[in-house]
Protein backbone atom coordinates (compact mmCIF):
# COMPACT_ATOMS: atom_id res chain seq x y z
CA UNK A 1 0.00 0.00 0.00
CA UNK A 2 1.35 3.41 -0.96
CA UNK A 3 2.22 5.62 1.99
CA UNK A 4 2.40 8.72 -0.22
CA UNK A 5 -0.63 10.44 -1.68
CA UNK A 6 -0.38 10.36 -5.46
CA UNK A 7 -2.55 13.04 -7.05
CA UNK A 8 -0.80 14.05 -10.28
CA UNK A 9 0.94 12.34 -13.17
CA UNK A 10 4.19 14.05 -12.12
CA UNK A 11 3.94 12.48 -8.65
CA UNK A 12 3.05 9.12 -10.21
CA UNK A 13 6.13 9.20 -12.43
CA UNK A 14 8.41 10.19 -9.55
CA UNK A 15 7.11 7.41 -7.31
CA UNK A 16 7.22 4.77 -10.05
CA UNK A 17 10.77 5.73 -10.96
CA UNK A 18 12.02 5.04 -7.44
CA UNK A 19 10.48 1.55 -7.56
CA UNK A 20 13.05 0.53 -10.16
CA UNK A 21 15.39 0.03 -7.17
CA UNK A 22 14.87 -2.90 -4.81
CA UNK A 23 15.45 -0.85 -1.64
CA UNK A 24 12.49 1.39 -2.45
CA UNK A 25 10.29 -1.55 -3.41
CA UNK A 26 10.99 -3.04 0.01
CA UNK A 27 10.52 0.31 1.75
CA UNK A 28 7.13 1.07 0.23
CA UNK A 29 5.97 -2.54 -0.40
CA UNK A 30 5.15 -1.61 -3.99
CA UNK A 31 6.43 -2.79 -7.35
CA UNK A 32 5.98 -2.15 -11.07
CA UNK A 33 4.35 -4.22 -13.76
CA UNK A 34 4.26 -3.28 -17.42
CA UNK A 35 2.77 -4.33 -20.72
CA UNK A 36 -0.77 -4.52 -22.05
CA UNK A 37 -1.42 -8.18 -21.22
CA UNK A 38 0.19 -8.09 -17.76
CA UNK A 39 -1.63 -4.96 -16.61
CA UNK A 40 -4.95 -6.03 -18.12
CA UNK A 41 -4.78 -9.50 -16.53
CA UNK A 42 -3.89 -7.94 -13.18
CA UNK A 43 -6.92 -5.65 -13.35
CA UNK A 44 -9.28 -8.43 -14.44
CA UNK A 45 -8.04 -10.62 -11.56
CA UNK A 46 -8.47 -7.84 -8.98
CA UNK A 47 -4.75 -7.64 -8.21
CA UNK A 48 -3.78 -4.97 -5.63
CA UNK A 49 -3.10 -2.17 -8.13
CA UNK A 50 -2.57 1.31 -6.70
CA UNK A 51 -2.52 3.23 -9.96
CA UNK A 52 -2.08 2.82 -13.72
CA UNK A 53 -0.11 5.01 -16.11
CA UNK A 54 -0.83 5.07 -19.85
CA UNK A 55 1.26 6.91 -22.44
CA UNK A 56 -0.56 9.97 -23.73
CA UNK A 57 -0.36 8.80 -27.35
CA UNK A 58 -2.19 5.57 -26.39
CA UNK A 59 -5.17 7.02 -24.52
CA UNK A 60 -7.39 6.88 -27.61
CA UNK A 61 -6.06 3.56 -28.90
CA UNK A 62 -8.54 0.66 -28.94
CA UNK A 63 -5.79 -1.64 -27.63
CA UNK A 64 -5.78 0.22 -24.30
CA UNK A 65 -9.50 0.74 -23.84
CA UNK A 66 -10.05 -2.38 -21.71
CA UNK A 67 -7.29 -1.32 -19.32
CA UNK A 68 -8.68 2.18 -18.96
CA UNK A 69 -12.25 0.93 -18.57
CA UNK A 70 -11.27 -1.61 -15.91
CA UNK A 71 -9.27 1.01 -14.02
CA UNK A 72 -12.28 3.32 -13.97
CA UNK A 73 -14.69 0.55 -12.94
CA UNK A 74 -12.42 -0.46 -10.05
CA UNK A 75 -11.73 3.17 -9.15
CA UNK A 76 -8.02 2.66 -9.69
CA UNK A 77 -6.35 6.06 -10.32
CA UNK A 78 -5.41 6.47 -13.99
CA UNK A 79 -2.72 8.87 -15.17
CA UNK A 80 -1.79 9.86 -18.71
CA UNK A 81 1.94 10.41 -18.99
CA UNK A 82 4.23 11.70 -21.71
CA UNK A 83 5.50 8.78 -23.77
CA UNK A 84 9.20 9.51 -23.25
CA UNK A 85 8.81 9.72 -19.46
CA UNK A 86 6.93 6.43 -19.29
CA UNK A 87 9.52 4.76 -21.52
CA UNK A 88 12.24 5.66 -19.01
CA UNK A 89 10.38 3.75 -16.30
CA UNK A 90 9.79 0.67 -18.44
CA UNK A 91 12.29 -2.18 -18.22
CA UNK A 92 11.63 -3.68 -21.66
CA UNK A 93 13.55 -2.66 -24.79
CA UNK A 94 10.29 -1.95 -26.61
CA UNK A 95 7.89 -0.45 -24.03
CA UNK A 96 4.16 -0.91 -24.66
CA UNK A 97 3.15 2.37 -23.07
CA UNK A 98 1.37 1.11 -19.97
CA UNK A 99 2.76 0.65 -16.45
CA UNK A 100 1.00 -0.09 -13.16
CA UNK A 101 2.13 0.28 -9.57
CA UNK A 102 0.99 -2.60 -7.36
CA UNK A 103 1.09 -3.39 -3.68
CA UNK A 104 3.01 -6.52 -2.75
CA UNK A 105 0.61 -9.39 -2.03
CA UNK A 106 0.39 -10.42 1.61
CA UNK A 107 0.37 -14.15 2.37
CA UNK A 108 0.10 -16.17 5.59
CA UNK A 109 3.03 -18.58 5.89
CA UNK A 110 1.50 -20.54 8.76
CA UNK A 111 -1.69 -21.12 6.80
CA UNK A 112 0.25 -22.35 3.78
CA UNK A 113 2.25 -24.84 5.84
CA UNK A 114 -0.81 -26.11 7.70
CA UNK A 115 -2.29 -27.53 4.51
CA UNK A 116 -1.40 -31.17 5.22
CA UNK A 117 -1.53 -32.50 1.67
CA UNK A 118 -0.02 -29.38 0.16
CA UNK A 119 2.91 -29.09 -2.21
CA UNK A 120 5.63 -26.57 -1.36
CA UNK A 121 8.75 -25.42 -3.21
CA UNK A 122 11.91 -24.00 -1.62
CA UNK A 123 14.71 -22.39 -3.61
CA UNK A 124 18.26 -22.18 -2.28
CA UNK A 125 20.05 -19.16 -3.74
CA UNK A 126 18.51 -19.26 -7.22
CA UNK A 127 20.11 -16.40 -9.18
CA UNK A 128 18.55 -16.26 -12.62
CA UNK A 129 15.36 -14.14 -12.89
CA UNK A 130 14.01 -16.23 -15.74
CA UNK A 131 14.43 -19.42 -13.73
CA UNK A 132 12.56 -18.02 -10.74
CA UNK A 133 9.73 -16.67 -12.85
CA UNK A 134 9.37 -19.95 -14.74
CA UNK A 135 9.32 -21.99 -11.53
CA UNK A 136 6.56 -19.78 -10.12
CA UNK A 137 4.59 -20.22 -13.33
CA UNK A 138 5.02 -24.01 -13.20
CA UNK A 139 4.11 -23.96 -9.51
CA UNK A 140 0.85 -22.23 -10.36
CA UNK A 141 0.16 -24.84 -13.03
CA UNK A 142 0.31 -27.77 -10.60
CA UNK A 143 -1.36 -26.05 -7.64
CA UNK A 144 1.65 -25.45 -5.40
CA UNK A 145 0.57 -24.02 -2.05
CA UNK A 146 3.62 -21.81 -1.53
CA UNK A 147 7.11 -20.99 -2.80
CA UNK A 148 9.88 -20.10 -0.33
CA UNK A 149 12.91 -18.12 -1.49
CA UNK A 150 16.01 -18.73 0.57
CA UNK A 151 18.62 -16.05 1.22
CA UNK A 152 20.55 -15.12 -1.90
CA UNK A 153 17.67 -15.86 -4.26
CA UNK A 154 16.91 -13.18 -6.84
CA UNK A 155 14.30 -10.58 -5.88
CA UNK A 156 10.75 -11.73 -6.63
CA UNK A 157 9.87 -8.24 -7.88
CA UNK A 158 12.76 -7.97 -10.30
CA UNK A 159 11.11 -6.95 -13.62
CA UNK A 160 12.54 -9.97 -15.46
CA UNK A 161 11.16 -12.32 -12.79
CA UNK A 162 7.73 -10.71 -13.00
CA UNK A 163 7.58 -11.03 -16.79
CA UNK A 164 8.58 -14.70 -16.59
CA UNK A 165 5.79 -15.44 -14.08
CA UNK A 166 3.20 -14.37 -16.68
CA UNK A 167 1.09 -12.82 -13.93
CA UNK A 168 1.25 -15.79 -11.56
CA UNK A 169 2.94 -13.62 -8.92
CA UNK A 170 -0.57 -12.62 -7.85
CA UNK A 171 -1.80 -16.22 -7.55
CA UNK A 172 0.96 -18.20 -5.85
CA UNK A 173 2.01 -17.32 -2.28
CA UNK A 174 5.73 -16.50 -2.38
CA UNK A 175 7.86 -15.74 0.68
CA UNK A 176 11.24 -14.00 0.45
CA UNK A 177 14.40 -14.08 2.58
CA UNK A 178 13.42 -17.37 4.21
CA UNK A 179 15.74 -19.25 6.56
CA UNK A 180 15.53 -22.63 4.81
CA UNK A 181 16.93 -24.62 7.74
CA UNK A 182 14.12 -23.35 9.94
CA UNK A 183 11.60 -23.91 7.17
CA UNK A 184 12.62 -27.53 6.58
CA UNK A 185 12.41 -28.33 10.26
CA UNK A 186 9.02 -26.62 10.53
CA UNK A 187 7.42 -28.45 7.60
CA UNK A 188 8.80 -31.80 8.75
CA UNK A 189 7.12 -31.23 12.11
CA UNK A 190 3.91 -30.48 10.21
CA UNK A 191 4.12 -33.88 8.48
CA UNK A 192 5.63 -32.91 5.13
CA UNK A 193 8.20 -35.07 3.40
CA UNK A 194 11.17 -32.95 2.30
CA UNK A 195 12.73 -33.82 -1.06
CA UNK A 196 15.92 -32.41 -2.59
CA UNK A 197 16.72 -32.38 -6.30
CA UNK A 198 20.28 -33.70 -6.24
CA UNK A 199 22.06 -34.81 -9.48
CA UNK A 200 24.14 -37.42 -7.62
CA UNK A 201 21.19 -39.09 -5.88
CA UNK A 202 20.62 -42.78 -6.60
CA UNK A 203 16.82 -42.58 -6.65
CA UNK A 204 15.26 -41.29 -9.87
CA UNK A 205 12.56 -38.67 -9.32
CA UNK A 206 9.84 -40.70 -11.06
CA UNK A 207 10.51 -43.70 -8.79
CA UNK A 208 9.64 -41.70 -5.67
CA UNK A 209 6.11 -42.04 -4.28
CA UNK A 210 4.44 -38.61 -4.24
CA UNK A 211 0.84 -39.82 -4.28
CA UNK A 212 -0.13 -38.91 -0.74
CA UNK A 213 0.82 -36.45 1.98
CA UNK A 214 2.50 -33.08 1.91
CA UNK A 215 5.82 -32.56 0.12
CA UNK A 216 8.40 -29.80 0.03
CA UNK A 217 10.65 -29.82 -3.05
CA UNK A 218 14.06 -28.17 -2.62
CA UNK A 219 15.86 -26.79 -5.69
CA UNK A 220 19.42 -25.47 -5.52
CA UNK A 221 21.54 -22.71 -6.96
CA UNK A 222 22.29 -22.97 -10.71
CA UNK A 223 26.02 -23.56 -10.24
CA UNK A 224 26.66 -24.90 -6.71
CA UNK A 225 23.41 -26.81 -6.19
CA UNK A 226 21.93 -27.22 -2.71
CA UNK A 227 23.99 -26.35 0.35
CA UNK A 228 25.31 -29.34 2.31
CA UNK A 229 23.63 -28.28 5.56
CA UNK A 230 20.25 -28.33 3.80
CA UNK A 231 20.89 -31.68 2.13
CA UNK A 232 21.65 -33.18 5.53
CA UNK A 233 18.16 -32.23 6.74
CA UNK A 234 15.94 -33.53 3.94
CA UNK A 235 14.16 -36.88 4.00
CA UNK A 236 14.84 -37.87 0.40
CA UNK A 237 17.16 -36.98 -2.47
CA UNK A 238 16.12 -37.57 -6.06
CA UNK A 239 17.90 -37.16 -9.39
CA UNK A 240 16.84 -36.58 -12.97
CA UNK A 241 18.58 -39.16 -15.20
CA UNK A 242 20.56 -37.77 -18.15
CA UNK A 243 22.53 -39.28 -20.99
CA UNK A 244 26.31 -39.38 -20.71
CA UNK A 245 28.09 -36.08 -21.12
CA UNK A 246 25.21 -33.96 -19.78
CA UNK A 247 25.88 -32.94 -16.19
CA UNK A 248 22.66 -31.18 -15.21
CA UNK A 249 19.50 -29.44 -16.36
CA UNK A 250 18.44 -25.83 -16.10
CA UNK A 251 17.03 -25.26 -12.59
CA UNK A 252 13.59 -24.25 -13.87
CA UNK A 253 13.40 -27.31 -16.13
CA UNK A 254 14.43 -29.61 -13.28
CA UNK A 255 11.88 -28.10 -10.91
CA UNK A 256 9.12 -28.29 -13.51
CA UNK A 257 9.84 -31.96 -14.27
CA UNK A 258 9.58 -32.93 -10.61
CA UNK A 259 6.48 -30.82 -9.99
CA UNK A 260 4.65 -32.27 -12.96
CA UNK A 261 5.62 -35.82 -11.97
CA UNK A 262 3.96 -35.15 -8.60
CA UNK A 263 0.95 -33.73 -10.41
CA UNK A 264 0.83 -36.81 -12.67
CA UNK A 265 0.97 -39.22 -9.74
CA UNK A 266 -1.87 -37.39 -7.98
CA UNK A 267 -4.05 -37.00 -11.06
CA UNK A 268 -7.24 -38.99 -10.50
CA UNK A 269 -8.64 -38.55 -14.04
Amino acid sequence: MIFLEIRTSKQAIKFARCLKKRKYRELYHNFLIEGVNFVEDALLNNAPIDFVMVAENNQHSEKYQEIMEQARLQQVPLFFVKDDLLAKIADTETPQGVVAVCSMPSWNEEQVIREGDGLLVALDGLQDPGNLGTIIRSAAGVGVSGVFLGEGTVDLYNPKVLRATMGMVFRVPVFQQVDLITLIRKVKEAGFQTVAAEPRADKKYYHADFRKGGHLILIGNESRGIRADLLDLVDLRVSIPLVGGVESLNAAVAASLILYEIFRQRDQD
